[in-house]
C-alpha cells in the first residue's frame, strides 16, 4: 500500500493542495497537468530527491512504514523514464540481471551465482512471452520491445511502488495502446502500487485512479 496524505506543492507564485493518495497492491494512480505545474518534480520527490525549484512537504508511506525520512536506496521505489536507458555493452538478459537484488536467494536462502540469476532473467521475460529478445543487444530492440524490456527491468529490482514518467509517450500511437495496456497487466499482476504521468488518458484502464492537478492549483 502506498500512501501520500498532507502533501503541498508550492512556490512563491503559486501552490497545489493535493488531495491524500492511496494505492493498493496493484492498482494504477495517473497525473495528468499542463506543462510545468510538477508532475515530474511530484515523482522525484516521491522517489527521494532532492528538489530545488520548489518546496513539497508532505507524508509518504509504504505497507505502513513511513520513508520521508529515507534515502533513495532505502525507500524501494522505482523510476521508468520515457527514454529508457538500457547498457548498450550488455544483452538484454544481462541488463535486467543487473537490476535484480545482489541479495537475491534461492529456496534454500542461498545467494544466486551469476549463471542462476540469468536464469531468473530469462524466465522474467519467458513469462511474459519477451524471451526471444533475451541474447539481444538494445540497439537491435525495437520502440515497443525497448518498453516493454524497461517495465520488466524496473520490475526485476523488486520495487514496493513504480513511479513512470511519460514512458510511453515516445512509441507510435498504436504501439502505445499495445504495450501500455500490457505494462498495466504487468503491474496488476505484480502487485506493485504505481503512478504515472501521462498527457493522454484515453487508452487507460477504466479501472485506473486519476488526478488532475490543474484541479488543486491556485495562485498566491
Amino acid at each position: 500500500m502506498l500512501r501520500i496524505t498532507d502533501c503541498h506543492i508550492y512556490n512563491t507564485k503559486w501552490r497545489i493542495d493535493l488531495p491524500d493518495i492511496a494505492l493498493a497492491p496493484g492498482e494504477l494512480l495517473v497525473l495528468t497537468g499542463p506543462s510545468g505545474m510538477g508532475k515530474s518534480t511530484f515523482l522525484h520527490w516521491l522517489l527521494g530527491d532532492i528538489i530545488r525549484h520548489a518546496t513539497i512537504s508532505g507524508d509518504i508511506s509504504l505497507n505502513n512504514i513511513a520513508v520521508n525520512g529515507l534515502n533513495i536506496e532505502q525507500r524501494r521505489i522505482g523510476l521508468l523514464m520515457q527514454d529508457v536507458y538500457l547498457f548498450p555493452h550488455l544483452n538484454v538478459v544481462d541488463n535486467i540481471c543487473f537490476a535484480l537484488p545482489k541479495a537475491l536467494a534461492d529456496s534454500n536462502g542461498k545467494v544466486l551465482n551469476k549463471p542462476q540469476r540469468q536464469a531468473a532473467a530469462l524466465a522474467m521475460l519467458n513469462n511474459i512471452d519477451l524471451g526471444y529478445v533475451a541474447k539481444h543487444y538494445p540497439e537491435q530492440l525495437s520502440g515497443g520491445e525497448r518498453s516493454r524490456v524497461g517495465l520488466v527491468r524496473a520490475l526485476a529490482n523488486q520495487p514496493q511502488a513504480l513511479l513512470m514518467d511519460e514512458p510511453f509517450a515516445s512509441l507510435d500511437p498504436s504501439t502505445s495502446v499495445q504495450v501500455s495496456q500490457w505494462a498495466f497487466t504487468q503491474l496488476r499482476a505484480s502487485g506493485v502500487p504505481a503512478i504515472m504521468v501521462s498527457h493522454a488518458i484515453s487508452n487507460l484502464p477504466s479501472q485506473a485512479q486519476h488526478l488532475e492537478l490543474a484541479d488543486y492549483y491556485r495562485r498566491v
